[in-house]
């Protein structure tokens, strides 16, 4: 009966320290970039975003994606190949593009290169911010 509750009081034991290590590694997929802004007008998309990680991010790639207009060439190509954002700090960033003007260009994280080479790339489209983009006519 004494080593039956032993044997007990250790798997519960191991069961929470298991659950304990999985919600401290869960924390650390959270998204390292926070979308903060967008604005548009006829010809360009521009993001302002935060680094909240820890490390600088090296390489940044986003996903814009024209809402009610096609799907084509037009859409814009959202990445910084060669960056530095250090991490508390808003950047802004802005991608031209051509075409049908769109009402709206929805902007997600795609993926995040960390300086070590460390890449990050949602695996839940939960894990990060939106952004809906009204874009306005200029004359």
């Amino acid at each position: 009966m004494v080593c039956e509750r032993k044997l007990m009081s250790k798997r519960i034991t191991a069961g929470l320290l298991v659950l304990a290590i999985v919600s401290l590694a869960r924390a650390e997929f959270r998204c390292p970039v926070t979308l903060v802004s967008g604005a548009g007008d006829s010809d360009s998309v521009s993001i302002t975003f935060m680094n909240t990680g820890k490390l600088p991010v090296r390489q940044l790639e986003f996903n814009c994606k024209l809402v009610g207009g096609r799907a084509d060439r037009s859409a814009p190509s959202c990445k910084e190949d060669n960056a530095l954002f250090f991490a508390g700090i808003e950047y802004t960033v802005s991608y031209p593009y051509r075409g049908r003007l769109p009402s709206r260009v929805r902007v997600s994280l795609k993926s995040v290169t960390l300086a070590g080479g460390v890449v990050w790339k949602p695996t839940n489209p939960a894990d990060c911010r939106v952004l809906n983009v009204a874009l306005k006519k200029t004359k």
